[in-house]
C-alpha cells in the first residue's frame, strides 16, 4: 500500500460492514476535518467515498478512468454509509456504481465508475 493510500484511509476511516460478490458496505465517520465552514462533508470527500467503494467492490483492483457523482443533498450526520457494487466486469473495463446515504438512511450522493481492470 502507497503513502498516498495510508493517508486517504487515515482521513476516510473507513468501517467495511460486508464485502463480497462485487459489492461492498462501507461506514464512514463524519470528521470535522472533513467538513466546510457549513457543516457538511466537502463535495471532494464525498467523491473519494464513493470512488473508494466502487474500488473495495472490485477489491481494489481497478484504476478508475472515469468518475461521475451526483451530489443529492448536503452530507452531514454522525456518519455516512455507502454501498458500491460493480455493474459490469469485462476483461479491458469495468463499470461500477454507489450511493451513500446520511445517518438518518436518505440518499446524500451517488456514482458511477467506469475503470480498468488491474492485474
Amino acid at each position: 500500500m502507497s503513502d498516498v493510500e495510508k493517508s486517504i484511509l487515515d482521513v476516510l476511516r473507513p468501517e467495511i460492514r460486508s464485502r463480497g460478490d462485487g459489492r461492498v458496505e462501507i461506514r464512514f465517520p463524519v470528521q470535522d476535518r472533513t467538513k466546510i465552514p457549513g457543516g457538511q462533508v466537502q463535495g471532494g470527500i464525498v467523491s473519494s467515498m464513493l470512488d473508494m467503494a466502487m474500488a473495495f467492490a472490485e477489491e481494489g483492483k481497478l484504476s478508475t478512468a472515469s468518475l461521475h457523482v451526483d451530489l443529492l443533498r448536503p452530507a452531514k450526520g454522525a456518519y455516512l454509509d455507502v454501498k458500491g457494487w460493480v455493474v459490469q466486469r469485462g476483461r479491458r473495463i469495468i463499470f461500477a456504481e454507489a450511493e451513500m446515504r446520511d445517518d438518518q438512511g436518505r440518499m446524500v450522493a451517488r456514482g458511477r465508475q467506469t475503470a480498468v481492470p488491474l492485474a
